[in-house]
């Protein structure tokens, strides 16, 4: 550098930065385990805000045509309304629990080296398809 000391390098020596430097913390096994549970469990809640929304849609969407005709059958206008909320509700609820089971993918790669057909590592669903019960 035809004679002349990198700035970078003077500014490194000027200044001592190791003090300044923070040691990485240190997570326990607990901490980890702790961090990985509540990462899944907003997943699997996300899922289940999904299921429940498209559950309700469905369902509201069936329940609307059965108030129709229990409205028109019967003349009360009323049928309407609760079928919607009673169907949606209860659809909802249905798929959002779906949806939640649905969620063994979260799980699944976690626990992967567990499960082994014939010493070669498969999925999950392959395990349980081809397990041979005696």
């Amino acid at each position: 550098m035809s004679g002349k000391e990198d700035e970078y390098e003077k500014l490194l020596s000027e200044q001592n930065l190791k003090d300044r430097l923070e040691a990485p913390q240190t997570e326990t096994a607990r901490q980890r385990k702790w961090r990985i549970v509540k990462r899944k469990f907003a997943e699997v809640q996300v899922y289940a805000k999904q299921g429940f929304i498209m559950g309700s849609l469905v369902g509201g969407g069936f329940g609307l045509v059965t108030g129709l005709w229990a409205a028109v059958q019967y003349k009360k206008l009323s049928m309407i309304p609760i079928s919607v909320i009673v169907s949606g509700g209860s659809f909802g609820f249905i798929m959002a629990c779906g949806s939640m089971i649905r969620s063994d993918e979260l799980v699944a790669g976690e626990y992967q080296q567990h499960f082994r057909l014939n010493d070669q590592e498969v999925p999950i669903q392959q395990f349980w398809l081809n397990r041979r019960f005696e």
